[in-house]
């Protein structure tokens, strides 16, 4: 008899090992295991895509948020291609994971493009196409996605196109995060984007265009003077870009990254601090909508701390009314609300047609001092 109940036991423990949802890895473990969480995922006629779920077995009745990632021009040139440059795998960690507080994790989905002209780049007429793609995804893990919690970040062509997104589906997105990315938004783009909070990456040495900082400084203020969350807007400028190792060149799968000033996304995906997860990213400044600077002193503060704290006014297909959300919207007091004009867009392209020569100046010549 004691034999036997002690082989049903075994039986027993050795089921619940199998039928245990695996353990999310640490940060330690890597990029080529942290990729490895990612399973594959597509729909007929829509964008193909890897994604992490955080959902800890059937019984699991959390809602989580779900970050959506939009790589950059040359960076989904194939399948999986969009997780290898950028580490975006990093919120997988069960570090990173443990941040998104609330609900101790977050989906993340990370979209192709298959841009047929070349390239695998973005265009904002695919909007609608990667909206349905999202909005599939959701139907399918909807016993856990909190429709509140919508986030959308990208980077280069990958933040203009979140940009796009953000402008046209409005509240949707709680959240947008756009990197090295430049944008022009317009009277319509700025009311779509008014409920939505917005932190914005560029650094001043940014040669794709050379007068990103200029531009997206321009953009900014069209946000503050538009927003209803002007202390949940914030950006972030880089004098110069280094990786999180500090070093400005690493190798990636098959190749070389040289950094171009360009590169900033691992700000993003090492939560606003460098590699040994302590000190504050190098060479970064970021402030508020409402004047106040931001400090990384702390190492639980960063990207993922402000994203957990971000709530849609509404979630989709509800009224379109504001809600309560747990960090109350700043609501700023009435002030002349500058537009954008045919005469800004004039002085934008003055503003472009001259960082591009300075830009090619500084290529035969060095950067001028």
């Amino acid at each position: 008899m004691k034999k036997t109940l002690s082989v049903c036991l075994t039986l027993l423990i050795l089921l619940g090992l199998f039928a245990a949802p695996a353990a999310a890895l640490p940060l330690s473990a890597g990029t080529d295991a942290l990729n490895a969480q990612f399973p594959d995922g597509a729909y007929e006629d829509l964008f193909d895509f890897v994604y992490f779920s955080p959902v800890k077995g059937e019984s699991d009745a959390v809602k989580y948020p779900l970050l959506v990632w939009l790589h950059g021009m040359n960076s989904g040139t194939e399948p999986r291609a969009q997780l290898q440059w950028y580490h975006f795998s990093n919120f997988a960690s069960d570090e990173y994971q443990a941040r998104f507080k609330d609900a101790g994790g977050c989906f993340l989905l990370a979209v192709r493009a298959d841009d047929p002209i070349g390239g695998n780049n973005w265009d904002s007429s695919m909007c609608s196409k990667l909206k349905e793609t999202v909005d599939r995804f959701i139907s399918e893990h909807a016993a856990n996605v909190d429709l509140k919690r919508i986030y959308i970040a990208g980077y280069s062509t990958g933040g203009s196109m979140a940009w796009d997104m953000a402008a046209k589906y409005g509240p949707f997105f709680a959240a947008v995060v756009p990197l090295a990315s430049l944008y022009q938004p317009t009277a319509s783009d700025l009311n779509n984007l008014k409920n939505v909070s917005v932190w914005v990456f560029c650094c001043d040495q940014d040669p794709y265009p050379a007068a990103q900082t200029a531009e997206t400084e321009v953009t900014f203020e069209y946000l503050k003077s538009v927003s209803k969350r002007r202390s949940s807007i914030r950006m972030t400028r880089f004098s110069e870009a280094v990786f999180a190792d500090g070093t400005k060149q690493y190798i990636a799968p098959g190749t070389v990254i040289d950094n171009k000033e360009h590169y900033i996304w691992e700000a993003f995906t090492f939560d606003m601090h460098m590699i040994d997860g302590v000190t504050p990213y190098a060479y970064a400044s970021t402030v508020n909508g409402d004047g106040s600077s931001v400090s990384f002193q702390d190492p639980e503060v960063g990207v993922i701390s402000w994203l957990s704290a971000q709530r849609s006014y509404t979630a989709p297909n509800e009224p379109d009314t504001p809600d309560t959300p747990s960090e109350p919207p700043y609501n700023p007091p009435e002030e002349p609300v500058e537009i954008p004009t045919a005469g800004d867009s004039f002085m934008r392209f003055v503003r472009m047609f001259f960082g591009y020569i300075k830009a090619f100046f500084e290529g035969l010549f060095g950067r001028f001092k």
